[in-house]
């Protein structure tokens, strides 16, 4: 390469010039065109060198890769990457250096996680197509199984209203209490001025109450996004399987309803196996909504409490009749229940007791046996309410029913005539009936 440089020289040198000069000057261009040579090369080793120090560095780049996306939730991760760069270093308008290297530079590659934003399609209890854009943030109950199954999805943080009559679990009554939640009215007749100063993004009704139903249009015209739940509709466990997936799905948390239906059926098996181990035999029983006084209301078949009765080894003796039914004395009379089970809200049971003594009622098996009970308070809750606590319920009831395989149901709350006949009990039923004229057998 130097040798180029050389001739290059060279040429510009006039050859005839050379030849008529004397030996002295010729020297002296010797002498010349020598040192040019030597500059030449000493710029040539320079110019060389510093080419290759700086080709030796190693090169850094930065690229960034970005996903766009619409989510705002944005992570960075790195990654090794071979890359492969051409440099091109200009030494003279001569001479042209041409490098290839290959460098691996660390990646910084941006990545947007896209969330999705939660858009369900439902289909609720009245057959109406409702949707919903996102997960609901404000909710109210209208309905204590309502809000019960909320809560065992772990979804209560989201309620800010519920009826009067929600009471479970405890956290209910105290948030109700601190003001974090506020009551809507009662069951049959909420308060919608209530309801509408809360806010909700959503509002969950029961199907089973009328008064509720023929809401739907106010809802509607004040602006409410609303949803019917099947509730005291409901006829058997697939209805309430049904509610809690419904609720589950408009949150997001199907995995928990999943979990939830496991527990109930793992405590209605354990009823079950037990009466097909002991071979129990049926029995037949009348549950009264209420005291004799409120009409002798009870339940036949195709409804939630027809299916506790069911599944805990009894046989309803209105089971003929479909739905909720009032009947007569006779009725009951002629059924002739081994067991009698009264449900009653905030009344003293055995005023309830000294109630039914004074009626045709004492002429039945059941209250011959003292096989007669009182629900009250959470008793009262777990039998007519189809929630969560279905399992519950029909435990209990199997106690009353079979209490030689389960054992007796010795809670506060459930109140045996069988219990009561002290003397002085006794003598008081008495005297009860003596007054309005009927006879009981102690």
């Amino acid at each position: 390469m130097y040798t180029y440089f050389l001739i290059e020289y060279l040429d510009t040198v006039d050859i005839y010039t050379l030849t008529v000069l004397d030996t002295s000057e010729r020297i002296n261009m010797e002498s010349r065109v020598i040192g040019w040579i030597v500059i030449v090369l000493i710029i040539g080793i320079v110019v060389g060198y510093s080419v290759h120090i700086a080709l030796s560095k190693p090169l850094t780049t930065t690229i960034t890769e970005t996903v766009t996306s619409y989510a705002t939730l944005t992570t960075s991760v790195e990654k090794p990457m071979t890359i492969t760069s051409t440099t091109v270093v200009t030494v003279t308008s001569q001479v042209t250096v041409v490098t290839s290297t290959t460098t691996t530079v660390p990646v910084v590659t941006t990545k947007t996680i896209t969330i999705t934003p939660h858009r369900v399609t439902v289909v609720d209890a009245l057959g109406r197509i409702v949707e919903l854009h996102e997960v609901p943030k404000r909710v109210v109950s209208l309905a204590p199984s309502i809000t019960e199954i909320l809560w065992a999805l772990g979804l209560g943080s989201y309620v800010v209203g519920v009826d009067e009559y929600s009471n479970y679990p405890q956290e209910v009554v105290e948030l109700v209490n601190e003001g974090k939640i506020i009551t809507v009215g009662g069951y049959w007749n909420p308060d919608i001025e209530k309801i509408v100063m809360l806010k909700p993004d959503l509002v969950l009704a029961d199907a089973g109450v009328q008064l509720q139903v023929r809401l739907l249009d106010k809802f509607n015209e004040l602006g409410l996004k609303v949803v019917y739940l099947k509730a005291d509709a409901t006829r058997n466990i697939y209805d309430i399987y049904s509610d809690i997936r419904f609720i589950a799905t408009i949150f997001g948390v199907e995995d928990h309803a999943d979990e939830l239906i496991k527990s109930i059926e793992e405590k209605i098996d354990y009823v079950k196996s037990r009466l097909m181990k002991a071979n129990a035999t049926s029995v037949k029983v009348l549950v009264l909504l209420g005291p004799p006084s409120w009409g002798l209301w009870t339940t036949g078949s195709g409804t939630f409490l027809d299916y506790v009765i069911t599944s805990a080894g009894g046989i309803n003796v209105a089971s003929k009749y479909n739905g909720w039914v009032r009947l007569s004395y006779e009725d009951i009379l002629m059924a002739d229940p081994d067991a009698i089970v009264v449900t009653v809200m905030g009344l003293d049971p055995k005023k309830v007791l000294a109630e039914i003594a004074s009626t045709p009622l004492n002429k039945t098996k059941a209250f011959k046996t003292g096989n007669v009970y009182v629900f009250t308070d959470e008793a009262d809750d777990l039998l007519t309410r189809p929630g969560p606590r279905v399992g519950d319920a029909i435990l209990l009831m199997a106690k009353v029913l079979h209490p030689d395989i389960f054992g007796e149901a010795s809670r506060e709350d459930v109140v045996k005539l069988g219990s009561q006949k002290s003397m002085a009990e006794i003598h008081t039923l008495h005297m009860v009936n003596e007054a309005v004229g009927v006879d009981i057998e102690a």
